[in-house]
């Protein structure tokens, strides 16, 4: 692609927009990661201050990340959109746009969630009516991952908070599908194994209970953690050019940059992947709960 013949020259200015700004490396890599009310797109210039917002005495003002989120929602609008109009050579007479090499890739990953997570864990007859929240979970995480590796743009996804609110959504989710399924006194007793001694009861009844949150916890600390690896090692190595203060810590460290950004691509369609995977299981696991 085009765009990796940049990707060299965005990395370098990425590094030396801000080397006047610190020559401290951990808040070098922090600058990038953390939340900002403040937003840098260009490097070494002026950044844009988003205003202060009180709704009923609370702080409702946009932040990096917030913004970063509306902007992965818009995205999801422009693109993927009238991707799905497009027509394939199954509908060559729809009378709509032959469809081109991104409606196509598009269609390719939403028939392997289709295929991969969403009909292995729900079923034929459910994962229909699942197929539109978990293909929303898994592009609206892609967007953000890509999103979050654009310089001068940030990781929305490397916030815990962010990592937490979905954690918490897909909680209350397979809860509630499992109680409207199963019913509530079934959906609860069945969390505990037939056939066990009564005995072992209550100590396998209190590590079912807690294994429920520890499927949030999970969801939330796998994306959280390895965005937020990622990103930090990205801004060490470009932060070790500002603190050796040599054009020649460049000529090793740039190249390296570019392999672990372009694992880093990897990485943003694998935690996708894998955060709506989890997801499926879970309340597969919950709706199904004979299997």
């Amino acid at each position: 692609m085009k765009l990796f013949r940049y990707l060299p020259a965005l990395l370098l200015l990425l590094a030396a927009g801000t080397a006047r700004a610190s020559e401290d490396l951990g808040e070098f890599v922090l600058h990038h990661i953390v939340n900002s009310k403040v937003w840098h797109p260009i490097p070494g210039l002026p950044g844009i201050t988003f205003p202060a917002w009180h709704v009923l005495g609370v702080d409702v003002s946009l932040t990096l990340h917030s913004a970063m989120m509306l902007l992965a929602g818009a995205l999801m609008l422009i693109l993927i959109l009238p991707a799905a109009r497009r027509k394939t050579a199954a509908h060559d007479k729809s009378g709509l746009a032959p469809a081109g090499r991104f409606a196509h890739a598009i269609e390719a990953l939403v028939v392997f969630i289709r295929d991969e997570v969403v009909t292995p864990n729900l079923g034929e007859k459910h994962g229909r009516k699942w197929m539109p929240f978990f293909l929303t979970v898994f592009f609206f995480i892609l967007t953000l991952n890509l999103v979050g590796l654009v310089p001068g743009f940030g990781a929305a996804t490397s916030n815990i908070n962010f990592t937490a609110t979905f954690a918490v959504m897909i909680f209350i989710l397979f809860n509630l599908s499992g109680i409207i399924h199963n019913g509530p006194v079934h959906y609860f007793a069945n969390l505990v194994p037939k056939g066990l001694p009564f005995w072992l009861l209550p100590l396998i009844a209190v590590i079912e209970v807690v294994g429920l949150f520890t499927k949030a916890v999970a969801l939330a600390l796998r994306l959280f953690a390895n965005l937020t690896a990622g990103h930090a090692l990205i801004f060490s190595l470009l932060g070790l050019i500002i603190v050796f203060k040599s054009h020649l810590a460049a000529l090793p460290l740039v190249p390296f940059t570019l392999f672990i950004y372009l694992i880093e691509i990897l990485v943003a369609f694998l935690q996708a992947y894998i955060f709506t995977l989890l997801a499926g299981l879970f309340i597969g696991q919950a709706v199904h709960q004979e299997h």
